[in-house]
């Protein structure tokens, strides 16, 4: 049996679909500003969405460019909502940091009102932890929006 390990997996919104294998030791912030660790801007279904439709997205929107950081530790998650948005745990508002030791379970998170990921532990080999194709990355439209285009919600 495959070593299992803490992974992000991508449930509702922007993110269905995608997957994130959270190392040890690290520190992850997930938000809508590129320059997050994991970034609503470069989830497939934002790339593939015409700019229009990005644009009038009210839910995307609702994610903070720094919305919530992760630490992980073994099997251990600890979560900081860095929004004004607000992130939720198994749906409790994170009002301040929380651990989840998924060592017992799966939690449920949520950004803003929309975006959802279960963390989970799953095998190292699982087939959703496989990298991504370089012409993938490679697609990855410019971003158009200055950082001063909107207040950081």
């Amino acid at each position: 049996m495959a070593e299992s390990v803490p992974v992000l997996v991508g449930t509702a919104g922007l993110s269905a679909g995608e997957c994130f294998m959270l190392h040890d030791g690290v520190d992850i912030v997930i938000g809508r500003s590129r320059s997050c660790d994991i970034s609503m801007r470069r989830m497939s279904a934002y790339l593939k969405a015409p700019a229009e439709q990005r644009d009038a997205d009210h839910d995307f929107n609702t994610v903070s460019r720094r919305h919530l950081r992760l630490q992980v530790r073994g099997t251990v998650v600890r979560l900081q909502d860095l929004s004004t948005n607000g992130s939720f745990c198994n749906e409790q508002p994170l009002e301040q940091q929380r651990e989840c030791d998924l060592a017992t379970g799966t939690f449920t998170l949520r950004l803003g009102t929309r975006e959802s990921f279960q963390l989970v532990m799953l095998p190292k080999d699982d087939p959703r932890l496989a990298p991504k194709p370089a012409a993938a990355v490679a697609s990855e439209e410019p971003d158009t929006h200055s950082r001063t285009d909107r207040a950081d919600d």
